[in-house]
């Protein structure tokens, strides 16, 4: 397999074996925190991290889609070996120099089995499941050293529960219920310094109803953007 280009797109997506899609080209991220917001329901799609080097993609669900660099070249490995690494076979081994692992010293109903663990030197560690972190079980805690949590139940109003909560120090929220103005409900109202506003006029302009209206804060190093 011959592989070109400055960088290499790893889709993953986690079912009985990880699905690879490598698109080549050039990548240029132009903020250390990327986070896009969906242009329909104004929810947090995806976060984009750079670590170590890397861009590392977490999706809404608390897990890594994709992750890529701009020089990672070299012969790409999977684990073959159906006896030793029964959770791992058929998984990315590596490319180039660069080591891929994932979870399985645990037993079978770990969440974290078969799960990344890392990638080169970057650690990746997830939230166990217990009573006291169900909304979050499985989904990661900890990349490199940056931590990651998580709403908890609410038993006024859970609308967040399970979404993220905080990515380091950067803290993530998002409309909650309310009788009078339903328009933010549910969609993302912060990301670190990062403000959005929705329209809340049901008269004089009713059809812009919900839809956002201003995105305010972004910087080079945190920003947020609507796909």
């Amino acid at each position: 397999m011959k592989i070109s280009g400055k960088s290499i797109l790893i889709m993953m997506k986690f079912k009985n074996v990880l699905l690879l899609a490598f698109f080549l080209g050039s990548f240029v991220i132009n903020a250390q925190v990327r986070a896009t917001v969906s242009g329909k329901t104004y929810d947090l799609e995806s976060v984009k991290l750079t670590i170590d080097g890397f861009v590392i993609t977490l999706d809404s669900e608390g897990l890594i889609s994709d992750f890529n660099a701009p020089d990672l070249n070299g012969k790409i490995e999977y684990y073959d070996d159906k006896t030793f690494d029964k959770i791992k076979y058929g998984k990315l081994k590596s490319i180039g120099g660069v080591k891929i692992d994932y979870w399985d010293e645990l037993g079978w109903n770990s969440a974290k089995n078969g799960k990344l663990k890392s990638i080169g030197s970057i650690t990746v560690d997830y939230w166990d499941d217990s009573a006291f972190t169900r909304e979050k079980a499985g989904k990661i805690k900890k990349i490199g050293d940056l931590n990651i949590d998580y709403w908890p139940d609410d038993v006024i109003d859970n609308s967040r529960m399970g979404k993220l909560k905080t990515i380091g120090d950067i803290s993530i929220d998002y409309g909650t219920k309310d009788i009078i103005d339903q328009s933010k409900f549910q969609k993302l109202i912060k990301f670190g310094p990062v403000s959005l506003d929705y329209s809340n006029d049901k008269f004089i302009n009713k059809q812009s109803y919900g839809l956002i209206k201003s995105i305010n804060g972004n910087s080079e190093k945190i920003s947020v953007s609507v796909l």
